[in-house]
């Protein structure tokens, strides 16, 4: 199974750790796409064994809310994943855009949210939190405080 994780976050080295365990799993090819930095923390290579860390672009970097990969649509031509996990709010456009190509190539899609107080955006943010979570097959939420808030927004 091809699996495309999609973090900007990941250019911390010791969050690297876990995706040695998810590439120890049978039957999964992990490919993970991070930018050369996120803001001013240039990317660390610490827990690389097992899976390929893919550095790419990013545009508008250190803007949580408009970053983005403007390469990924060649990469998920390439990689052809099955799933593509993104490691980003819902309401990012870097969430929408990438959930857009995964469902062009037929990927299921699983979105990460930390979202712990309940906000209302203003467009295009809720159109782009719309159609995330319509489309999104899961959502891995980071506490307990965050599920009560996407639960009360209907996911």
């Amino acid at each position: 199974m091809n699996v495309l994780m999609i973090s900007k976050a990941l250019v911390v080295g010791a969050y690297q750790k876990k995706l040695e365990e998810i590439a120890a799993c049978e039957d999964v090819n992990l490919t993970v796409v991070v930018p050369p930095a996120w803001g001013d923390t240039p990317l660390e290579r610490v827990h690389t064994t097992g899976y390929e860390l893919l550095v790419t672009g990013i545009a508008f970097n250190g803007n949580f809310h408009l970053h983005y990969y403007p390469r990924l649509r060649s990469i998920v031509r390439r990689t052809a994943p099955d799933i593509v996990h993104i490691d980003e709010e819902p309401y990012n456009f870097a969430t929408f855009h990438a959930m857009r190509l995964a469902r062009r190539a037929g990927a299921k899609t699983v979105v990460f949210t930390w979202q712990n107080l309940k906000r209302a955006y203003p467009p295009p943010f809720n159109w782009m939190e719309r159609y995330v979570l319509r489309h999104a097959d899961a959502l891995l939420v980071g506490n307990a405080e965050a599920r009560e808030v996407w639960q009360a927004k209907g996911y």
